[in-house]
């Protein structure tokens, strides 16, 4: 092994260091820039007789090229969590290209505080490509201390925000409150419970943004955090998850990309080069939230985010065929970044009765490519507590699940790279489309019954619609024979549908 120590900053040190770990090949590896420069995390990869050279456009991007050239001459591929796996050797012939679809490639991370888990993570999503990690406030406040040194040495973007408006708000306020308090208040949201935490800090949207007063207390607090941390790169904070209706909805738009503009501005006036993002987003299912209707577009970048899919089709049905109308008005009406957000790791919007989304993430991603987009980020979310604290969840392993889309979406990212051929067999292949195809129906009623999904089996009127759907998972994972790394998925899954079968059977 004869490795060219010469490094100049802690990123290109930690890419040495990935190199002494798993390279083990005689010829020399060398690091250098390109010159002249390219755009964003290109890199290559280039060999000769004695010796190869990565060369890459930043620090991050060279990190990115030791991963490609362990991947092909060392057979060593990164798509689990905690662990390597062992893939033919396929070697470099001629110069190897590394090449991004996307400038933004992230994870969103809301109410996760486990520590191992979002350490793996950022890992094993540094080694397939990704660029950014995404933070609520208050999780951020939670992790930011042992996440960093890993975050710094990665040359990982950092993203904070989210519904973090309350908590934000009792900070400037002075009000003492734990990270873990205001997560646990974000997660109850949803299912309309509420903490200590959402009652003692009751927000609504109108009344923030048509108050400068605190408006400027938020603004200050971020403006706080952003000189505190240099890896914090941008700021996409959204309002709470309430949907606007009637007058309200007329202004909430203009009013609320005009607070982000004032941040903006703020970020730039203390000299940091933090970019400012607003969300489109149907909270609520809110179609007045989510559709421009003629409004004037701001100064800010755009992140869209439309919950409710239907996975099974590609915007094809008319409710989802109008969500890519929007996204394609708000693209065409914006010379700014335009950010995707997806649910495709998302356990509560996709449930228990987890899809695999191999075939939708991918044409997904070609998609919002040919639609002009400029990064894709995909929402990480936990079981929800009801769902852990059922007996038939107690061997579901929904971190190692949910990386099954993960993987796949940070891959896809990337020009010309393969993923599924090196994480099942041709048989597995074949089962995880037909899993995708069934299981992504769900997805459907999720939407529809929202917040009331089809593992809570709520809703008479759906029942022979939604026992049909369940007869077909069950009949599907009966006739399957397994390998890992479905083996334990599907087990669980079987789990699942029997218990959801019973539910809906006794209503």
């Amino acid at each position: 092994m004869n490795i060219q120590p010469d490094y100049k900053n802690e990123i290109e040190q930690f890419a040495f260091e990935e190199l002494e770990r798993f390279y083990t090949g005689d010829k020399r590896v060398m690091l250098e820039r390109f010159n002249p420069s390219r755009n964003g995390d290109e890199f290559e990869i280039v060999q000769t007789e004695n010796h190869y050279v990565i060369r890459g456009n930043t620090s991050r991007a060279l990190l990115y090229g030791v991963y490609k050239l362990i991947e092909k001459v060392e057979g060593l591929i990164f798509l689990e969590l905690e662990k390597e796996r062992k893939i033919a050797i396929q070697g470099l012939t001629s110069t190897y290209e590394g090449k991004p679809k996307f400038r933004r490639r992230g994870n969103v991370f809301e109410t996760i505080d486990d520590i191992p888990f979002l350490k793996s993570m950022l890992d094993v999503g540094t080694k397939n490509g990704l660029n950014e990690v995404f933070f609520t406030f208050f999780l951020w406040d939670e992790v930011k201390h042992a996440l960093l040194p890993e975050i710094k040495k990665r040359g990982i973007d950092v993203t904070l925000g989210g519904h973090s408006l309350r908590y934000l708000l009792a900070k400037a306020k002075g009000v003492s409150v734990s990270g873990k308090a205001a997560a646990d208040g974000a997660v109850n949201d949803l299912v309309g419970e509420e903490t200590e935490f959402t009652s003692a800090n009751a927000l609504k949207n109108q009344d923030f943004l048509q108050d400068e007063k605190a408006q400027q207390y938020v603004i200050d607090v971020i403006v706080s955090y952003c000189e505190a941390e240099p890896v914090i790169r941008r700021i996409s904070l959204w309002p709470e998850d309430v949907g606007a209706k009637g007058e309200e909805a007329k202004l909430f738009l203009t009013q609320y990309m005009a607070f982000t503009e004032k941040l903006q501005q703020a970020l730039a006036g203390a000299g940091l080069q933090v970019e400012v993002e607003h969300i489109v987003y149907n909270a609520g299912l809110s179609w007045e939230m989510l559709e421009r209707n003629e409004q004037q577009v701001g100064s800010a970048n755009v992140l869209y985010a439309y919950w409710g899919r239907n996975y099974s089709h590609s915007y094809a049905s008319q409710r989802d065929q109008r969500a890519w109308e929007s996204l394609m008005d708000w693209r065409s009406s914006t010379d700014k970044q335009f950010t995707v957000f997806e649910y495709y790791s998302d356990h509560f919007m996709l449930s228990e009765l987890f899809p695999l989304l191999f075939k939708r993430i991918a044409t997904d991603i070609e998609n919002y490519k040919e639609a002009g987009c400029d990064g894709m980020v995909n929402l990480v979310v936990p079981l929800h507590k009801v769902a852990k604290a059922q007996p038939h969840m107690k061997q579901y392993d929904y971190q190692q699940y949910q990386q099954l889309n993960n993987i796949v979406f940070a891959r896809s990212l990337w020009e010309d790279v393969e993923t599924v051929s090196y994480l099942l067999s041709p048989g597995m292949q074949q089962l995880a489309e037909e899993i995708e195809q069934i299981f992504a129906q769900n997805t459907q009623y999720n939407a529809i019954f929202f917040p009331s999904r089809v593992v809570e089996a709520k809703n008479p009127e759906a029942i022979p619609d939604v026992l049909e759907l369940l007869k077909k998972m069950e009949h599907l994972l009966q006739q399957a024979q397994l390998e890992e790394p479905l083996q334990h998925y599907v087990e669980s899954l079987q789990r699942v549908v029997q218990a959801t079968k019973l539910r809906w059977e006794a209503l």
